[in-house]
C-alpha cells in the first residue's frame, strides 16, 4: 500500500509519496513496478495523493481524478469527489473490501470572503471515529474529513503505510525546526519527509516504495496552475516538483507529476 506524508504550514504546503503498484490475482502477488504518479495539483489550490485501488475502468487513478473534477468548481472538489469514488466502488463490489484514501494539503477559506488558510482533506472508507485511518475501521461508506491548521506551526497527516512512533516523532521534530528555521521554505521538509516514507518502505514487506515523489505548494503560489521543475526553481515562490530516486531500485522515465489543473482548465 502507498504511503502518502502531508505537511501543513502556515507558509506553504508539502506532500511525499513513493511510486509502488502492485498486482495480484486474487491474494498473490504477480508483480510490483515503482511506475505511477500518485501526487497531483489541483488548478494550483490543493496537492492530493491517494493510496489503494490505483485504477478505474483501466484509468489510471490521476487521469480519471481529472475527468471527474473536469468541470466541477474548486468549492466543490472534495463533495464530489467522495460521492463519485462511492458510486464508483459500489459499481465495482469493492466497498467494504479494498481500503482507499484520498489526502490532499492545501488552502481553502473559511467561509464565504474571508482569507485562506492551510487546511488538510482526507477522504476514505476507513476513517475511524476520531478520524484516524485505522484498516479496522474498513467499512462500507467513505467519508471526508476536513482539518485546518489553525494557531499550529505544522500539522503532519499520513495515509497508507504505516509510520513508526519513533520515526513520526522524529519527523515532526525536524518539521518543527524547519518551520521555525525557514517558515517560507518549502524545500526544507523534503529530506525529513523522504526519510520517514523510506524508513516505513523498508518495514512494508514491498507494499511501499522507496523511488519518493516531494511535491510543495507556497501559499504565495495559490491559484497558479503550473508547476515548476529543475535546477532553478524557487521553491519560496512557486509550485514545484522533485522527483527522488532510490539508486538501488528500478526507475521508470515516464511522467513524474501530474497537474490536473493543466487538464481542468
Amino acid at each position: 500500500m502507498t504511503l502518502i506524508i502531508g505537511v501543513l504550514t502556515e507558509q506553504y504546503v508539502a506532500l511525499v509519496s513513493d511510486r509502488r503498484t502492485t498486482w495480484k490475482v486474487g491474494t498473490k502477488i504477480t508483480r510490483q513496478e515503482d511506475t505511477d504518479t500518485k501526487t497531483f495539483n489541483l488548478c494550483g489550490e490543493f496537492l492530493m495523493g491517494f493510496t489503494g485501488l490505483a485504477r478505474i475502468d483501466a484509468l489510471r487513478m490521476e487521469r480519471w481524478v481529472a475527468d471527474v473534477l473536469g468541470k466541477v468548481p474548486a468549492e466543490r472538489y472534495f463533495t464530489t469527489l467522495t460521492d463519485e469514488i462511492q458510486s464508483t466502488f459500489d459499481r465495482l463490489g469493492v466497498s467494504s473490501k479494498q481500503l482507499h484514501a484520498f489526502l490532499a494539503v492545501g488552502y481553502a477559506s473559511p467561509e464565504l470572503g474571508a482569507d485562506i488558510e492551510p487546511v488538510c482533506v482526507i477522504i476514505s472508507n476507513y476513517l475511524d471515529s476520531g478520524n484516524n485511518l485505522t484498516a479496522d475501521a474498513l467499512g462500507p461508506r467513505f467519508r471526508m474529513h476536513i482539518e485546518p491548521l489553525r494557531n499550529r506551526r505544522q500539522l503532519i497527516r499520513s495515509a497508507g503505510g504505516t509510520i513508526r512512533d519513533t520515526t513520526m516523532k522524529a519527523l515532526v521534530h525536524r518539521i518543527r525546526i524547519a518551520a521555525k528555521g525557514e517558515p517560507d521554505n518549502p524545500l526544507l521538509p523534503a529530506g525529513p519527509l523522504v526519510m520517514a516514507l523510506r524508513d516505513a518502505a523498508r518495514r512494508s514487506n514491498n507494499s511501499v516504495g522507496e523511488n519518493v515523489l516531494f511535491a510543495s505548494l507556497p501559499k504565495v503560489a495559490f491559484g497558479v496552475t503550473g508547476i515548476a521543475v529543475g535546477p532553478q526553481v524557487d521553491y519560496r515562490r512557486q509550485s514545484a516538483a522533485l522527483y527522488i530516486r532510490n539508486w538501488s531500485g528500478s526507475f521508470n522515465r515516464g511522467v513524474l507529476f501530474a497537474n490536473v489543473g493543466w487538464i481542468l482548465r
